[in-house]
């Protein structure tokens, strides 16, 4: 049986984080504050070393100088710009689109990337689908469907698909919203090391691939934090067996490129 699968990937890092959920709250912590201490000439230092969120202790308030307004502008300028530069939705946006040929036939445009750093464009004519399904894995998961389904759904075709996140990585509006207008379900899973949902969550993404025929086009987004929240053990393993295998190579600090090598023998997808 022929499949059609459109896979699409985004790289999410900033400041020791995958997601750009969480990115832009951190983010808007450290702009808000760099902001607030800029503008009053506050003094700050972190609760602890592991807190982000500088404490304001002086309450002097003066003038701030040329210079000083210059740094708080370009300090908002490179936020705004990390900050779009790792955003899932955005990311998506900028590499599909639905075009139309003529009046009424319309096409999905990929932008890839080539072999000599150029960009190439792969086109799937919607003429050819039925039902377009969006299989979406990683902590930008919720947003990289978001941004698929939106454009997907110009084209007026079937839509359905599954989307699995970490815990938290997805606001109630995102959920509903992926829902009740594009019918993609949200699956919640824990990260780094899966639980029963992750498992779950991981079989139906596996069955709609495989039932999916000829007529159907998969869009299949992944993003950082994939390799556990998709997590479906391969026999005689169990559940058990991956979350111990898991704790143990996280604690050993291996590199994730490394552990994803002895993760995919042991796991199937």
């Amino acid at each position: 049986m022929k499949r059609n699968f459109l896979f699409l990937f985004a790289m999410v890092t900033i400041i020791a984080s995958s997601s750009a959920f969480t990115s832009r709250r951190l983010m808007f912590r450290i702009s808000r504050n760099y902001v607030s201490a800029a503008t009053h000439k506050l003094s700050y230092r972190p609760k602890s070393t592991s807190d982000c969120s500088p404490m304001l202790f002086s309450s002097s308030s003066f003038e701030m100088t040329a210079n000083e307004i210059q740094m708080k502008d370009d300090a908002l300028k490179m936020i705004n710009a990390s900050i779009r530069a790792v955003d899932p939705y955005a990311a998506i946006k900028r590499k599909i689109v639905m075009c139309k040929e003529g009046d009424t036939l319309e096409t999905l445009v990929v932008e890839v990337d080539g072999d000599d750093d150029g960009a190439e464009q792969i086109k799937y004519s919607m003429s050819k689908y039925d039902r377009i399904r969006v299989l979406s894995v990683g902590k930008a998961s919720a947003a990289m469907a978001l941004a698929a389904g939106e454009i997907i759904s110009s084209c007026g075709k079937q839509l359905d698909g599954v989307a699995i996140i970490k815990d938290d990585h997805a606001t109630t509006e995102e959920i509903e919203l992926l829902k009740e207008k594009y019918n993609i379900v949200v699956r919640p899973a824990a990260h780094p090391v899966p639980d029963a949902r992750s498992v779950a969550g991981s079989n139906e993404i596996l069955q709609l691939a495989k039932t999916s025929d000829s007529r159907t086009l998969v869009v299949a987004c992944i993003s950082g934090g994939g390799s556990a929240l998709f997590c479906s053990p391969r026999e005689p393993l169990t559940l058990d067996d991956l979350m111990q295998t898991n704790s143990a190579l996280l604690a050993s600090g291996m590199p994730i490129e490394k552990m994803n090598v002895i993760r995919k023998r042991l796991e199937n997808g």
